[in-house]
This record gives C-alpha cells, sequence and structure tokens, in this order.
C-alpha cells in the first residue's frame, strides 16, 4: 500500500469496519456473549474467546477509542496538504448533514410513532450544532453524538495548531498533545451536567493524540521516543481517569486493547488489501453508527408483529439497518459532501478572481 497523500490509506478502513461492528455487537448483541462467559456446559476454550470479545465489545467502549485514535491518524495526514478553510468546510459536511437528518428523523418517529412530544425549542440549536453538552442538553440518537463532539473539538484544535504555524514544526506536536492531556487531566472533568456521560471529554478525547502520534512516528516528522513519551503520558493518564470517574469500567482492559488493536492494524498494513466489501463497509462506518443505538427498535416493532421465529428478528434488523444505511449514505450523506465541495469550489473561483484583479492593479 503507498501512503502518498492522494492514495487511500486502506489499514483505516479495517480499523473503522473493527470499530463500528464491535460497537453494534456491545450494543446489541453483548448478552450472548455474557451468557457463554457463564455457561460451565460448553468447552472453557470457548468462555475464554466469549470473554475476550467481552473486553472488545461491551458498551461499544474500545470500537470507540479505535475511531478516535483512526481519526488522529487521519486528521493528522489530511492536514499536511489541506488548507485550514478547506479541512474546515470538508469536516463541517462531512458531520452535519447526516447527523442533522438523523435527530430530526428520530424526534418524528418518537413522535408519530412513539408518541414523544418534540423538545423545546430552545433545545433544538444546541443540540443540532452539536453543542448540547456546553448547555446541558440531553443527548439524542442513542446517546452517540458525544464522540461527535471530541472529534469537532480535535478538528478545532489541529485547525489552529496548524493556524498557529506547529504543524510546519511537527517535532513539537509530542510536547503539545502531553501539555494538553495534562490539562485536561487536572481540569475539572468536563461534561459535569446531570444526564451527561459524567467526563467523557476529559476521559476520551486524548486518544486522538495517540493516532496522531503513530502518524508521526509513520512519517518520521517527530522524534520516536517522543512520541512514545506522548503515548505513555496519555495511557496513564487515562487509566488514572477511568479510576476516578469510570470506576465501573476499571475492571475493563478495553482501552489497551484498542490500542493494541491499532497498532496491529497499523503494523501490518501493507499486507491489507483493498476491495469493494471493504470500501462498502468502511463507508457504511458513520450511518451505521449514527443510527444503529435507536433506529433499531424502531426497525423491530413490525419484524415483531410478522416475523414467528424469533431468533430471525435480529438477524432481519442487521440487514434492514445496512440497507437503510447504505441508501442514507448513497443520498443524505454524499450530497452533504458534494454541497462541501461546491462550497469549496466557490471559494476556490472568488479567491482566483481577487488574485487576478490583484495582479492586473
Amino acid at each position: 500500500m503507498n501512503n502518498r497523500n492522494t492514495d487511500r490509506i486502506v489499514f483505516l478502513d479495517y480499523t473503522r469496519i473493527l470499530a463500528f461492528v464491535s460497537v453494534l455487537i456491545g450494543h446489541k448483541y453483548i448478552e450472548p456473549i455474557t451468557d457463554a462467559m457463564q455457561d460451565e456446559d460448553i468447552h472453557s476454550s470457548l468462555r475464554l474467546l466469549a470473554e475476550v470479545a467481552f473486553q472488545i465489545c461491551y458498551g461499544g467502549a474500545a470500537g470507540v477509542v479505535v475511531f478516535f485514535l483512526t481519526s488522529g491518524y487521519i486528521i493528522s495526514h489530511v492536514l499536511q496538504s489541506e488548507p485550514t478553510q478547506e479541512f474546515i468546510i470538508k469536516r463541517i459536511f462531512r458531520i452535519y448533514p447526516l447527523f442533522i437528518f438523523a435527530v430530526v428523523m428520530q424526534a418524528l418517529l418518537d413522535r408519530y410513532v412513539s408518541g414523544i412530544p418534540f423538545a423545546d425549542f430552545w433545545l433544538w440549536i444546541p443540540r443540532l450544532l452539536l453543542l448540547g453538552d456546553y448547555f446541558g442538553v440531553p443527548p439524542v440518537i442513542g446517546s452517540v453524538e458525544w464522540t461527535l463532539r471530541i472529534e469537532i473539538a480535535f478538528y478545532a484544535f489541529m485547525a489552529i495548531m496548524k493556524v498557529g504555524g506547529i504543524l510546519r514544526h511537527q517535532n513539537y506536536l509530542p510536547a503539545v498533545f502531553i501539555l494538553a492531556t495534562g490539562a485536561l487531566h487536572y481540569l475539572p472533568p468536563f461534561p459535569s451536567a446531570p444526564g451527561l456521560a459524567f467526563a467523557y471529554f476529559s476521559t476520551y478525547a486524548p486518544f486522538l493524540f495517540i493516532g496522531s502520534c503513530i502518524y508521526l512516528i509513520e512519517k518520521k516528522k517527530a522524534p520516536v521516543n517522543m512520541c512514545i513519551v506522548a503515548i505513555a503520558v496519555i495511557m496513564y493518564s487515562f487509566f488514572i481517569k477511568t479510576t476516578m470517574y469510570l470506576p465501573n469500567w476499571t475492571n475493563l482492559n478495553y482501552g489497551i486493547i484498542a490500542v493494541g488493536i491499532f497498532l496491529a492494524a497499523w503494523l501490518f498494513r501493507k499486507s491489507m488489501s483493498d476491495g469493494p466489501i471493504i470500501r462498502i463497509l468502511s463507508t457504511l462506518t458513520y450511518s451505521v453508527y449514527l443510527f444503529h443505538n435507536w433506529l433499531w427498535a424502531y426497525i423491530e416493532i413490525p419484524l415483531n408483529n410478522f416475523v414467528l421465529q424469533e431468533a430471525l428478528i435480529k438477524p432481519m434488523t442487521v440487514v434492514i439497518l445496512f440497507s437503510f444505511c447504505y441508501v442514507i449514505n448513497k443520498t443524505v450523506e454524499e450530497y452533504g459532501l458534494k454541497a462541501g465541495r461546491k462550497v469549496i469550489g466557490v471559494i476556490r473561483s472568488r479567491k482566483k478572481i481577487a488574485s487576478t484583479q490583484f495582479e492586473s492593479v
């Protein structure tokens, strides 16, 4: 696999797929795994495999961390060549159109299928702008949007690094990541509003820095020893913050497992082959992630009424979910991306005209 800026980074397709599959299993298929762990009638090796699967999938935690590592890597990559303004526009049109569609769709289904009233008007603006935590707004779409808030904050952070000239001296980035991790470690936990997942930003945001450090190591843009120190500091901070803020999760090893999975994929990246199925599944990552945790129940309503065999309900739900997400990807998501490209095209045209007029003066 060639890693030039113009080439597809194939191993990231694999990490995305593994991440969203583990999240889907963790949210919708964890009970069979826990049953297998406790079933003394099955072979101990199978129980061991169930325990490993439990560590990887429970709560979708490891998958979410892999998402962050993947994002940290790819954002560091694209910022090497993308102008800051275009980077911001692309990220906005990548995240917001499908997210807004999902939020509105859930509100409509909640209202007209479940009889749940629409949220008060004052909740909609911060919710649709992904600023809900700053106003204590209750989460939506199955509470998965918290990861998008971390992503957006990272985009802004890295854009500031580029505007400030730090990306011209990327050997300093590991030190910046250490300082940022230290700030998150010692500042008050965020978010802390009632009804929100406590301190998730403080706990998980630094994983994006690890993905960036791995990129810096690969491209030899920062000293390896400094990158390793930064990764070690981030992991140590994660262990401490998990103990402080998430005591119920201290018996799970999802953080170190996720980093191990990503590192393994990175180390074997040159042996990973591209293909249409891999690309389709990777492309569906975002839509499946946004819809799976709440649309699932609405898909099951008609299936429970018409499907006679209960064992078929979950597999059929998966098929319908993926089919729906494929359609949404080809419409809402791609239209959003095209709109972003059009905006960039307009900006480039205006800059070209302005440059020509300036040169002619």
